[in-house]
């Protein structure tokens, strides 16, 4: 059913528009010209040079963007449980590092689809590139380009060592296993020089392809480096990821490491320029109440990550004092090795089981908050709500099509509550970016699927055989990771992220 030009109607479809009848939404024909919506509602003109579509039995309901995801460890899914965050990333992040062109492109192309056949039309790659190689990058792009769907790209950039950015490792692992964690340093200076370069060489293929800058977090980068990073988006024009507070323990460094900024990540960040709109944080996890404060009056944005966060053992956002304050929130999926799925789906189900549990009040988050958090609020974070997140006209019609006669859906009580709390990907049956359809009946229209998984697997056991050497060497620092988590678990907080320990107070 793959359809070529990007000039078609879809008729018979239900159409699902934020504010609107977001439990029984119309049927209405969805005109759609060179790749914008151009007309909703029942009155489309006839034409015989339009190709109709009929898709009777249907939802329309916007892209979702993905607001936080990393393509690195795409093929380590399934291969990690019941660790902390440190242990997982020394095997989750080496894994993608040094790898071949051709792995590249493989496990790239292979998330991109994940992503496309769950709903997702654009994704927000934090790239982990190792080394800055240009033909790593481009093996990158093109598997972006060759799937269709729209990425928001942001290469990782850090100018410290993992030994320096995880407290107390220097002092509490021996000398001889300090490799083992990480103890090269690298020049953040050059690796901003290396996304300009790319960016004039790459553009953004009409649209597609969007660029970001990503300082992987505040304490893995230098102040220098942070200030270079605000100079650099505000000349380029684009949006800024990072990772902030995703774990207690990471709090606990900002207050010993930072104390020149008030023990605070936010006002280290504050003071090199790095708050406001066009600043998104993912996690998030972690912060106080005066942070939360500032992070909602300066209008930087949080991308919350509930699964991969439940995975790691990282604790629980707190998504009650982000919505009273009003922050501007988006959603996000995460790595493949860390949340094993690139579900919004899951991600929306989770944000209104947690949120509602964590506000005792009346206002809990209901299933249209979730769908707008999932799809404008992605939107907003890169700065391009103006372009998708919502089917009205003048916009990118990027579109997904669920079958309503799945088991979800029967009966057809509510489209947004369905969609959130019943929903579980199976009824994604077609997806368009732009007006080009990447996903027909449940498959990828662009890539041979099947092809795919044949390079893959024939890849697999060097993978597996690299990952099991990581886990070997990961094993020999893991005691005293532990040990460095229990003493930070007897440093007293005066909040906590933990419902067992909220319910001991």
């Amino acid at each position: 059913m793959a359809i070529q030009s990007n000039t078609f109607v879809i008729e018979g479809a239900r159409v699902y528009r934020h504010g609107g009848a977001t439990d029984n939404p119309p049927v209405q024909a969805v005109f759609v010209r060179d790749g914008r919506i151009a007309h909703i509602g029942d009155d489309i003109p006839a034409s015989n040079d339009v190709r109709r579509i009929k898709l009777d039995d249907h939802m329309l309901v916007p892209g979702f963007v993905n607001g936080h995801y990393h393509s690195h460890d795409v093929l380590a899914k399934g291969m990690f449980e019941t660790m902390s965050l440190e242990r997982w990333g020394l095997i989750a992040g080496a894994i993608g590092s040094n790898r071949s062109p051709e792995e590249v492109l493989l496990r790239t192309t292979l998330g991109a689809i994940e992503c496309a056949r769950n709903g997702i039309t654009t994704i927000q790659d934090f790239l982990n590139l190792a080394p800055y190689d240009p033909q790593l990058l481009d093996a990158v792009i093109e598997a972006y380009r060759s799937v269709g769907v729209r990425v928001i790209l942001g290469v990782t950039v850090r100018d410290k060592s993992q030994l320096d950015t995880i407290l107390w490792a220097d002092e509490m692992i021996p000398p001889e296993q300090h490799a083992i964690v990480g103890i090269q340093a690298s020049d953040g200076i050059s690796q901003l020089k290396f996304i300009t370069e790319q960016m004039k060489r790459h553009g953004d293929y009409g649209g597609q392809l969007i660029w970001a800058v990503s300082p992987s977090a505040p304490q893995r980068c230098s102040f220098d480096l942070l200030k270079a990073v605000d100079t650099f988006r505000k000349a380029h024009g684009v949006p800024v990821y990072t990772h902030v507070y995703e774990t207690r323990l990471q709090r606990i460094f900002a207050q010993e490491k930072l104390t020149e900024f008030g023990g605070s990540a936010i006002n280290y960040m504050e003071a090199a320029g790095l708050v406001g709109p066009g600043v998104t944080i993912a996690h998030g996890v972690w912060p106080d109440a005066n942070e939360i404060a500032k992070i909602a009056d300066t209008g930087t944005g949080v991308v919350l990550n509930i699964l991969s966060n439940l995975k790691l053992r990282s604790g629980v956002a707190p998504l009650y004092e982000y919505r009273r304050h009003g922050v501007a929130l988006s959603l996000g999926c995460d790595n493949c090795s860390c949340s094993d799925v690139q579900s919004m789906l899951q991600v929306m189900k989770f944000y209104c089981l947690l949120a509602g549990i964590s506000d005792p009040g009346p206002e809990r988050p209901k299933a249209t908050e979730a769908i707008s958090l999932a799809t404008q609020g992605g939107a907003k974070a890169a700065g391009i709500e103006g372009e998708i997140g919502a089917i009205e006209v003048g916009m990118q019609a990027d579109l997904v099509a669920y079958d309503i006669t799945n088991p979800a859906w029967r009966p057809f009580n509510s489209a947004a509550r369905q969609l959130v709390f019943a929903e579980t990907g199976l009824g994604v049956r077609h997806v368009w970016v732009a007006g080009r359809q990447i996903v027909a009946d449940g498959r990828s229209t662009m890539v041979d699927e099947s092809a795919l998984m044949h390079r893959i697997n024939e890849a697999m056991p060097a993978v597996r055989r690299d990952i099991d050497a990581l886990s070997a060497n990961a094993d020999k620092v893991e005691s005293t990771f532990q040990a460095i988590q229990a003493r930070a678990f007897k440093r007293p907080m005066l909040y906590d992220r933990y419902l067992a320990h909220m319910s001991k107070k």
